[in-house]
């Protein structure tokens, strides 16, 4: 399932979710990325995990830690401050999985996109009630 998250980390989009063995960047460039580039083309950072190498123009990740020894100091704290940046979207997973339904799911894909669209729903409301 794909999450997109405003700057204050506040959830607004969730994909559908797609079969088990499709990966995480495969859904991506399926759900999400096509409708991110034009905006990330005029600057506008995506920011993503470390499972997203090579998404495309625009989308940052972490640098993985090489084997030949440790990263050098530009790198980590380029590390420190995705992660940093990306806490906020992290908080909107948070928001979506407190929801009793999204825990361990057990029941077909297909179904699992609309529970995952009515927690949105239902997060939505809760926000707009406080």
């Amino acid at each position: 399932m794909q999450v997109i998250c405003d700057p204050g980390g506040f959830p607004l989009w969730v994909s559908d979710v797609r079969p088990g063995s499709t990966h995480d960047l495969t859904a991506a460039r399926e759900l999400v990325l096509p409708a991110l580039y034009p905006h990330a083309a005029r600057g506008l950072p995506v920011l993503a995990d470390k499972g997203y190498p090579g998404a495309g123009i625009g989308v940052h990740v972490p640098i993985k830690h090489q084997p030949d020894g440790p990263l050098h100091a530009d790198n980590r704290c380029y590390n420190r401050l995705i992660t940093a940046l990306r806490a906020p979207a992290e908080r909107g997973h948070a928001l979506l999985g407190r929801w009793r339904a999204l825990d361990r799911v057990t029941v077909s894909p297909h179904r699992i996109g609309a529970i995952a669209a009515a927690a949105l729903v239902l997060t939505s409301l809760d926000r707009g009630t406080r």
